[in-house]
């Protein structure tokens, strides 16, 4: 599974909750804090970056400047106790709104086609716009697989989506930036789902 974020600056208490919660569960967690700059800091308050590690050193929670990040992956059996927290914490409230990832998508599919058959007719190479158009497909696709890969018991098209989308992304870059936003939607949409799903670890932490 990708990682999955949440709207949320960073806020040194709320790190700092939830690692106290989680070593509850597992003292061999570690916690990293670096400035906003990547440097590693021991002051709490000079930080701007935060990451929870688990005794592997493979990260299982993270905080930048705007988001969250669960890497769920990696999350073990802290996955209940970890998903009880966020919930607590109102993260399951947080609506998760798909316009802005549907604006860039259509943004990027006008500028794939119709920037490549500008290039191609220009350059004569008009031969190379189906080439153009099969990498639009394919980060088409790959988005729309990676929609249902985060639907319940369906983790195993997690990889093929990430593939397509790469087959896809790479040779129309930088445009295919332009798909993030979605990637970041559907992750907070799965992330809400988790949260709200019965029998997901939603107990109060108590913490």
């Amino acid at each position: 599974m990708l990682p999955l974020s949440f709207k949320r600056s960073f806020d040194i208490e709320f790190l700092q909750s939830l690692y106290d919660h989680l070593q509850g569960h597992d003292e061999s967690l570690k916690l990293v804090l670096r400035t906003k700059s990547g440097r590693k800091t021991d002051v709490p308050s000079k930080a701007g970056i935060g990451e929870i590690r688990n005794s592997s050193n493979k990260p299982l929670f993270g905080m930048g400047p705007k988001e969250g990040i669960v890497h769920m992956k990696h999350a073990g059996e802290l996955r209940a106790p970890l998903l009880a927290f966020l919930k607590e914490q109102g993260v399951a409230r947080q609506e998760v709104s798909f316009d802005t990832g549907i604006i860039c998508i259509l943004a990027y599919a006008v500028l794939v086609a119709g920037g490549g058959l500008v290039y191609t007719v220009n350059n004569y190479v008009e031969f190379l716009y189906p080439y153009i158009l099969s990498c639009l497909a394919f980060v088409l696709s790959g988005l729309a697989l990676m929609a249902y890969s985060y639907k319940p018991d369906q983790e195993k098209w997690v990889v093929p989506s990430v593939i397509l989308l790469a087959i896809g992304a790479l040779p129309t870059s930088p445009a295919s930036l332009l798909t993030l936003p979605m990637i970041k939607s559907l992750g907070r949409a799965k992330l809400k789902r988790l949260l709200n799903q019965d029998g997901e670890g939603a107990k109060p932490s108590h913490t």
